[in-house]
């Protein structure tokens, strides 16, 4: 006798056969079903992997987003707004946490940032798996970290903390190893009640669009959407980045050239990383003012967007001489150490310090 089958495969044999398009009420439908753990972990993969070979729809995207925030646990009020700066994630080319420097980076030149991030589901070392090496407690509480934010100006909030119901997708996810519609919905998706403006990098120039759509119905003020010519989901100095800004309530897009703002050009090799250690020292090589100009000059960049974002600058060559200062004055490795010294070890950052060596 044939089993039935559940309304997730009923769903996944349309994405495969018909390449079809889900709405928007399909979608939440098939994440709450994954959410409450009605489905296996192999039809979830199957899920998963269906939408990312047809190309996920802005009524997937959309309807991905709403099912995860519906879900959600708030973070906040902190005592006055914030930013985020991250990318989506799951692109061929594996850096090192270059939105995590420049959060630092951001936060050390006067803009308060709370930091949403996760571990790498496909790469050697993401921003929790980098702030844990260091000595950030990922389990630090709610107040704790309430209290960063609004006395150091930076907070990191680990993704499963506040997206209890994402475990149950999570296995599906490792094993996949693949970018799926939760890489692209996950940085939107920042809990922190009073967010006012965000930078988010895509690795596919189709996002930019997307991601732009289901932003501007949003709570934030100004966020960028950027997307690097060559691939990587951040603002580069390897080439041109395409930009999408809003700033209150208007859409424009720009072409960010780096040659523009005294950045160093740099090769793609340049920025990469094969491993985590490498990716722990390079991240914090870029905070203390340690690296080769290159790696400065793109944590720099991805800052100065960020304070503008923030409303701290009017310009970003004003944010690029701002956040440039607040590396070489120090600023930006005394706010890493009040981040752990707050939120976790700082007996292990000190360890991860003595290992460090300037190289420039």
């Amino acid at each position: 006798m044939k089993s039935a089958r559940s309304p997730l495969q009923v769903l996944i044999e349309r994405v495969v056969t018909e390449k079809a398009n889900l709405s928007r009420a399909e979608t939440v439908f098939a994440f709450d079903r994954m959410f409450n753990g009605s489905e296996s972990d192999i039809t979830i993969g199957s899920f998963l992997t269906a939408l990312a070979m047809k190309g996920e729809s802005d009524d997937e995207i959309l309807g991905t987003y709403e099912a995860v925030r519906g879900k959600e646990n708030a973070f906040g009020p902190a005592l006055g707004p914030s930013i985020d700066i991250c990318g989506t994630g799951g692109e061929a080319l594996k850096t090192f946490n270059i939105s995590t420097a420049a959060a630092i980076v951001t936060a050390a030149s006067g803009c308060r940032v709370a930091k949403h991030g996760n571990r790498s589901m496909s790469g050697p070392c993401g921003s929790a798996d980098f702030l844990e090496a260091v000595g950030f407690d990922l389990l630090s509480p709610n107040e704790r970290l309430l209290h960063s934010l609004d006395n150091v100006g930076v907070t990191f909030l680990f993704a499963p903390n506040f997206h209890p119901l994402m475990k149950n997708i999570s296995t599906a996810r490792r094993a996949l190893g693949i970018r799926t519609i939760l890489n692209i919905v996950g940085p939107l998706c920042n809990p922190c009640v009073n967010l006012t403006g965000q930078l988010i990098g895509v690795s596919k120039a189709s996002l930019l669009t997307q991601i732009s759509n289901v932003m501007k119905n949003s709570n934030l003020k100004r966020f960028m959407v950027a997307y690097s010519q060559d691939g990587f989901d951040e603002l580069t100095n390897t080439c041109d980045s395409k930009v999408i800004y809003f700033n209150q309530g208007e859409l424009s897009t720009i072409l960010i050239h780096p040659q523009e703002y005294d950045l160093t050009l740099s090769e793609k090799d340049d920025l990469t990383i094969s491993s985590k250690k490498e990716c722990i020292r390079l991240t914090m090589e870029a905070i203390y003012g340690y690296a080769p100009v290159q790696i400065q000059d793109i944590v720099v960049l991805n800052a100065a967007a960020a304070l503008l974002i923030g409303n701290l600058v009017d310009k970003m060559s004003e944010g690029i001489e701002l956040a440039r200062n607040n590396i070489k004055n120090g600023n930006a490795r005394a706010i890493l150490r009040e981040l752990i010294r707050e939120c976790g070890d700082e007996e292990k950052l000190l360890t991860v310090e003595r290992t460090l060596r300037k190289r420039h």
